[in-house]
């Protein structure tokens, strides 16, 4: 019994994958998906550092939902080259960076979607995430209410019955 709690959590994940992905039927889907990554990523690191089961659940939740078009390589090296980034440039600049990237594509709702999913599929979006996540939103130029409405749909999509 080493996660019960996240595995009942990923299996609801994948219960729900095709109304997820729904959402997620844009142009430019590669693009959507490599800065939702780096924004799961951010906010699954604003609690102090993402360990080995928020970094599997990523990976995980990454190719159920991209159906193959991202692949646990492509995903792994992805979070490696975010991990770069933040040391580098900070979590913060990264986050705005990240909410800038999902607005010039047009899709800052299904990326902070996905960043959503990923951070409820850990432990629960908590508080440093979600203010992560309203940093990212406020950059692609989403109304914190926006944000908060986001977060809700994620919770309520992964919440296990």
């Amino acid at each position: 019994m080493l996660h019960p709690m996240s595995k009942g959590k990923k299996l609801s994940l994948e219960d729900h994958a095709d109304k997820i992905r729904e959402e997620l039927k844009v142009p430019r889907q590669d693009d959507l998906f490599k800065a939702a990554v780096e924004a799961g990523y951010l906010a699954a690191r604003a609690d102090g550092g993402v360990d080995d089961t928020e970094r599997e659940v990523l990976v995980k939740a990454v190719e159920l939902l991209s159906q193959g078009l991202m692949i646990e390589w492509e995903t792994e090296s992805l979070i490696d080259d975010c991990k770069r980034l933040a040391d580098n440039e900070g979590v913060e600049t990264r986050a705005t960076k990240v909410g800038m990237a999902l607005k010039d594509l047009g899709q800052a709702e299904a990326g902070l979607f996905v960043a959503a999913l990923v951070a409820r599929a850990t432990k629960g979006i908590e508080k440093s995430e979600a203010e992560l996540l309203k940093v990212i939103g406020k950059s692609a130029g989403i109304e914190t209410s926006k944000v908060r409405d986001i977060v809700k749909r994620a919770t309520a999509l992964t919440t296990g019955e």
